[in-house]
């Protein structure tokens, strides 16, 4: 709902690794160095911690004697940077702007990182690799705003990283990568080193305006952030395309330290179907939230619930929706390749966020033909047959079988535990309002209810392999 409660189950969560305090205290929560040998796992950030904190054993008590670096790192000690990394800095323009992707540069069994900070009296990395004594220092490239630094790695080397750039008064900012775009700045996401075709991260953000369209009352929203998932191996074929699911609670989706219950780790997720060929691979925007989340979220139903009287909720829960219909998903088709008819477009979200995906498929089928309502909760917890769950029996499914318009493949989930007990009459309500419009469940419809389940992103983390095998089944796509 508005505010994901706490939940009473325990935290499942990875035993935290034992950093140096002095990395610590830069990042917030542990860092995840994940390996190409890792063993294979239903949770690879699991066993990644594992591993770390088995490395980190006796670091702070053995001082000195501990190597700077984890097996197989080394820093190098260049006095100038390599030509390829000097065309890219001198290449990149007054404002730093570079390809995705073009940095860090790897070349062979070295990685070189740059970023820009033109007010910057010093730069320093702070890294997953680097255990214990950093931060290390960064060499400024002599005459411009860049400052470097080069390692060597052991094969697969793949690690997360900040920037951190102290001004003449030693104030400390965390700096956005400028060819790694993962990570907002003085946000909690890591920029990530990954394999040369691994997937990807990359960080957008765009003026939350449409043209001509005035702005509801009191909704003070002056941009939009999102995260872009890209599958492994998208820069190899630049023929191929693919399908994009649109998140809800894009904070929550990846693994991050500013995520509920460690998040949905749907990059991790998607890795590891990707490779055991259970899905089609896909693309993924994660949007973040704001604080008007419940009425972009479930506006609709709480206007319907309302009787109408609370509009400013459903102007509000239009604007998000329309905005994502006619500015974000046509910046998404125009920067990535993707497949961009309504059957291979989808929305997912979770509790108000799973209203949201019911409410965007039931309100806009010609844009999203997929979609995933996880721990659906209605807007209206009084009625079972008020809110969206009202709205879909006398508008919205009435309006697809006059026009004839195919339905979405659909996923409607609930737990039964904690607060997702309480919703279950709800979903079940929603569920038989969806069959009675035309839903049959099959390859296009599924209900399910999920035993034991909580209300949080433990659980839907869970889940997510069984909802992105029915939204993205292999070969199931046309055009790739």
């Amino acid at each position: 709902m508005d505010t994901e409660p706490t939940s009473t189950e325990p935290r499942r969560r990875p035993r935290a690794p034992r950093l140096p305090a002095r990395l610590a205290a830069f990042c917030p929560g542990a860092l995840a160095l994940v390996l190409s040998a890792a063993c294979a796992s239903t949770d690879p950030f699991a066993d990644a911690a594992e591993e770390l904190g088995a490395a980190g054993e006796g670091i702070e008590e053995s001082g000195a004697a501990t190597p700077r670096y984890l097996e197989g790192w080394a820093a190098l000690e260049a006095v100038e940077p390599p030509p390829a990394l000097a065309e890219l800095m001198d290449g990149a323009g007054a404002e730093g702007v570079l390809p995705p992707g073009s940095l860090p540069l790897r070349e062979g069994n070295r990685v070189w990182f740059a970023v820009r900070a033109p007010s910057a009296a010093s730069v320093s990395i702070v890294a997953s690799f680097n255990a214990p004594g950093g931060p290390d220092a960064l060499a400024p490239k002599g005459g411009s705003p860049w400052f470097w630094k080069g390692y060597t790695v052991p094969d697969g080397a793949e690690a997360s990283y900040i920037f951190l750039a102290r001004d003449a008064s030693g104030l400390a900012t965390q700096l956005h990568d400028p060819g790694n775009p993962a990570v907002e700045p003085k946000g909690h996401y890591m920029n990530v080193l990954k394999e040369p075709g691994a997937s990807r991260l990359e960080f957008l953000e765009l003026p939350y305006s449409m043209p001509g369209r005035a702005v509801p009352e009191s909704y003070a929203v002056a941009s939009r952030r999102a995260l872009v998932y890209l599958p492994a191996g998208y820069d190899a074929d630049p023929e191929r395309r693919y399908p994009v699911l649109y998140f809800q609670d894009g904070q929550n989706v990846w693994d991050s330290s500013a995520a509920n219950h460690g998040g949905w780790k749907a990059d991790a997720v998607m890795d590891r179907l990707v490779s055991a060929g259970a899905i089609r691979p896909a693309i993924i925007v994660s949007i973040l939230n704001t604080g008007y989340r419940s009425q972009e979220y479930a506006g609709a139903g709480f206007h319907r619930a309302s009787g109408g009287a609370d509009s400013r909720a459903l102007a509000v829960a239009e604007y998000y929706r329309d905005w994502t219909v006619e500015v974000l998903k046509p910046e998404i088709d125009r920067r990535y390749r993707t497949m961009g008819d309504r059957a291979n477009t989808g929305v997912v979200g979770s509790s108000y966020g799973g209203t949201l995906a019911s409410y965007w498929a039931l309100s806009r089928p010609e844009t999203f033909g997929l979609a995933a309502a996880v721990s659906y909760a209605p807007g209206d917890e009084k009625d079972f047959s008020g809110g969206l769950t009202a709205l879909a029996r006398e508008a919205y499914l009435p309006d697809l079988a006059r026009s004839g318009s195919p339905l979405p493949r659909f996923w409607l989930d609930c737990g039964t535990a904690g607060l997702d007990g309480t919703l279950v009459p709800f979903a079940r309500a929603f569920d038989e309002v969806l069959r009675a419009g035309g839903f049959v469940p099959g390859p296009d419809y599924r209900f399910e209810l999920v035993p034991g389940a909580d209300h949080n992103e433990a659980a839907w983390y869970r889940r997510l392999p069984a909802i992105l095998e029915f939204l993205l089944p292999p070969g199931d796509g046309a055009g790739e």
